[in-house]
């Protein structure tokens, strides 16, 4: 009776252990699948840029440009940004942004005007102190500083899609951004941005 009851049960866990396998290797297929649809999507390229605030304090910003709507003589694109910059000796800052722009064609070439908003986290460079609690000064924990990050970018470039049929763009530019709760005002940025986009292609079997 024993060896009944540990026969049935060891089966019953032998199925479970099947079936969990089993849903596992469905989701895994099911997510692979979900990302590679978004990975080849035509509309989808994937952008890297230098971001030199104040032209000289090095950064890198990398995300994607999503296209919502494109005719001839427009294409409206959603892009969504993460990276950072470097301020020797004054601070380092990460943000994370999105925007809504529009880009017109000139042939291979292209205008692209953007507006958007993000969110920056900076941390001063060097030791913070604070106020101990018995009057004098003592090391701080350096956690840095929230921002709202509202921005504007102007950029040139050019198409390798329209003519060429390569899946690359190519531009150059400035964005201007303020930086909320900087001494209770919002200070005023610009950064040189340059980089490309590419589009993977499905490779076909």
């Amino acid at each position: 009776m024993k060896r009944k009851i540990l026969f049935i049960t060891a089966l019953f866990v032998l199925l479970g252990m099947y079936k969990s396998y089993g849903q596992k290797i469905t989701k895994s297929d099911e997510k692979q699948s979900a990302i590679s649809r978004f990975v080849y999507n035509d509309k989808v390229a994937f952008k890297l840029d230098y971001f030199g605030e104040l032209v000289l304090h090095p950064g890198l910003s990398l995300g994607t440009d999503y296209t919502l709507a494109e005719k001839r003589w427009i294409t409206l694109h959603w892009d969504s940004e993460l990276g950072g910059y470097w301020h020797r000796s004054n601070n380092t800052a990460l943000f994370l942004k999105t925007s809504i722009g529009t880009r017109f064609p000139i042939g291979s070439l292209f205008v692209d005007l953007n507006l958007g908003a993000g969110y920056m986290h900076s941390f001063a460079a060097g030791t913070i102190y604070q106020k101990s609690s018995e009057g004098g000064l003592e090391k701080a924990t350096n956690l840095g500083h929230s921002h709202f990050m509202p921005y504007t970018s102007f950029l040139i470039g050019w198409d390798g899609t329209r003519k060429k049929k390569l899946p690359l763009t190519f531009h150059i530019g400035v964005e201007a951004y303020l930086q909320s709760s900087f001494n209770h005002i919002f200070l005023p940025h610009a950064a040189a941005k340059v980089g490309f986009t590419y589009k993977f292609k499905k490779q076909s079997i």
